[in-house]
Order: structure tokens, then sequence, then C-alpha cells
């Protein structure tokens, strides 16, 4: 639809809203729709903000058409692709680089201010060499993170995903072998450098943390599971992988570039029972922090939260499945109620308030941005 004829329906739609606030808020996301919204991934084609925008308002009863207006422009955080790629090009730089620079200052016995005598050592390049680098989801952005790092890291450091099967760890291991010779050159690397020592697991953005690490009872017995807890298994458990890690001198590091307070809390309880078990832990960093205050509340958001819970909007038969409810009885704060306003680019997550990412396929209320969900029931 052309912008102006859009423009014209966001109008139509506001119908009895004062003109003055209308025509604010008309410019504003007129601004925003230009700089980010427009980019949403999920829209259908030659879909723009705008149009989405007054289709989404035309859903609602007149007296709630002004809380969601408010909603989205006060309380509505997108992820841009350029903002997401920024934390992904940082990671290493900013943060992890960190980390080398650190332990082999130790090996070295030399201060963290020597950070050139420290870079350019045979022990720093060693030590990059002896860490993967693995994706722990399909939204990890392995395939930017390897180009924002060429030259530093090796391709054979960087994987899609943390699932690694035997027959990979072997090639792996041949591979960190040539390299270590190259560097070590004249010297033969020994038994204990020819291992992994570091492993970084990447991700993009986490809500709960659940699928991460969280404590599960089966058949009356407390057990850990999520994906950190699947790559310690398979480590620590399989024979095979302990010819590939160092285990007495591997650190686990948990990267995820975006991560609300609650799942940094929820996967940070879990590590107790981690160690306990296992006699390790990972270290998780967040590169961007979303903080509890930014999630709906009561108090602040009562109105949209009232919105949020309304029948009218909330298609239980579409949202709701055997996933939805693992995180409470329904999705109407979104999954696990984390009430979150957050949309990415690529996708909404169900984490977030379902008034925002209602699938297409409802025929009682429609999304803002719709979300393609990863399990649905057809």
């Amino acid at each position: 639809m052309r912008n102006d004829i859009a423009q014209a329906l966001l109008l139509n739609v506001l119908k009895g809203i004062p003109f003055e606030e209308v025509e604010d808020a008309r410019k504003y996301f007129q601004t925003m729709a230009r700089y980010k919204y427009d980019d949403y991934q999920q829209f259908s084609a030659g879909m723009r903000f705008i149009e989405r925008f007054a289709l989404w308002l035309h859903q609602m009863e007149s007296g709630d058409k002004m809380t969601a207006l408010e909603f989205i422009r006060n309380k509505l955080i997108f992820i841009s692709s350029a903002e997401m790629n920024l934390l992904v090009s940082s990671a290493f730089p900013d943060v992890i680089k960190d980390y080398f620079i650190r332990d082999v200052a130790i090996e070295l016995g030399l201060p963290e201010y020597r950070i050139s005598a420290i870079i350019n050592s045979v022990q720093y390049k060693i030590l990059i060499r002896q860490s993967l680098f693995c994706g722990m989801s399909d939204g990890a952005k392995i395939e930017f993170f390897r180009r924002a790092n060429t030259g530093i890291i090796s391709h054979e450091q960087i994987y899609q995903t943390y699932e690694l099967s035997s027959e990979r760890a072997s090639k792996m291991l041949d591979e960190l072998n040539k390299d270590l010779k190259k560097i070590m050159a004249p010297t033969e690397p020994g038994p204990v450098d020819n291992k992994f020592k570091r492993v970084f697991l990447l991700d993009d953005f986490s809500a709960s943390g659940t699928s991460y690490l969280k404590m599960a009872t089966e058949k009356g017995i407390q057990k850990l599971k999520g994906k950190i807890a699947a790559f310690y298994k398979s480590i620590y458990e399989n024979d095979e992988f302990k010819n590939v890690f160092d285990l007495s001198q591997l650190k686990v590091y948990v990267i995820i570039y975006l991560c609300t307070e609650q799942a940094k809390n929820q996967i940070e309880s879990n590590f107790a029972a981690l160690e306990n078990e296992f006699n390790s832990k990972p270290e998780l960093v967040c590169l961007h922090l979303i903080p509890n205050s930014d999630k709906l509340n009561e108090i602040e958001d009562e109105k949209i939260m009232a919105l949020c819970k309304k029948d009218i909007y909330y298609d239980a038969e579409e949202l709701e499945d055997e996933h939805t409810k693992k995180g409470g009885a329904n999705v109407k704060l979104g999954f696990g109620g984390c009430a979150l306003p957050v949309v990415l680019v690529h996708n909404t997550p169900n984490n977030s308030v379902p008034l925002l990412w209602s699938y297409d396929t409802s025929e009682k209320f429609v999304g803002l941005f719709p979300r393609i969900p990863r399990h649905k029931e057809i």
C-alpha cells in the first residue's frame, strides 16, 4: 500500500482522538517506520508498518485505541538488524578478548595493561586457537560472528550448533593439531595442548532462560534440563569427547547478546546444581541486559495490562498448545508471564505479550508484529 494511503487509513482509524495528538503520533510513527519498523521480516510482501498499525488498531474498541497507541509509542522495544549486528560484532573485541588477555597475563606473569605484549605472545595465539565458538540456536548469527572476526578466529573453530557429533569432534581435533603446529613451530605441541580449553556458547536472545538451564522433574527425580545441561552432559559423559576437551582446564562461557534480567537470574540460579553434578559451571555474559523495569507491570502499565488480558484480543485456540502450557495456564502476558514489550527484527519472541505477535492465522485478533512460531500444532 502507498504510504499516503496508509497514513490516511491510520487517521481514519483514529477518528475521535484530538487532532493534535493524532498528528503528533502520525509524525512519530512515520519516522520510526522508516528508521526501524518497516524492516520487520515477518510482514507479508508489500506490507509496511503504518498500514499494519492502522489495521491492528482497527480491530480494537474505540476506548482502547489510545491505550494501544501509547503502548507502542512509549513501551515498545524494537531491536533492529543494525543493533543486533552491533552486539554480535562487538562480542569478541569488547568482551571475549578480555578473558583471553586476563588468562594469558596470569600465565605470563604480566599485568593486564601490558596488552601489546600479551596479544603478540605465542600463548595468546595458542589459547585463542584452543577455543570453540558454537551457536545455541538459529538466531545466534554465527555467520555474522564469523565474518566480523575473520583473521582472528579460524573458521574451523566456529560452528552453527553446540550439538557436536563424534565425527565432527575428530575433524575439529585434526584441524586444531595442524594449526597448533604452525603457531608453535619449530616446537611440537605437547599432548595437553592438543585439546580445546575454552568454549563460548553464543545466542541472540533469552527472555525466560528456561530453555538454557532449569530443574525439571522426571519420574519423581529432579534433573537438570536445557541447552547448557545438554552440552555439559555431552562433553563430560561421552568418552570420545574426553580426547577433544581438556576437562581439567576447560572454561565455558555462555554469551547472550540480548538478555532479560529475569533470564539471567533463572540461568544463574541453577549453576550450583550444574557444578554439583559436573564439578564445573560456566560464566554467563550478557552483552545487553533488559532490566525487569522494562517489563509491563500492574502499577505503571495498568491500562496496557488490562488490554492484554481482554478475551476479545486473545485467541486461546490459536495461541495455546502443549508447549505454551509449560509456561503457565495461558500466554496473555507472554510465555512464562514475562510481559515483555520486545520485538526482534527477524521475529517476535513468545515471551512478549501476544497483543504484539498474535498469529496472522487467527480469525479473532491479529498482532501488530506477527510471529512465526517454532512449535505450532496443525
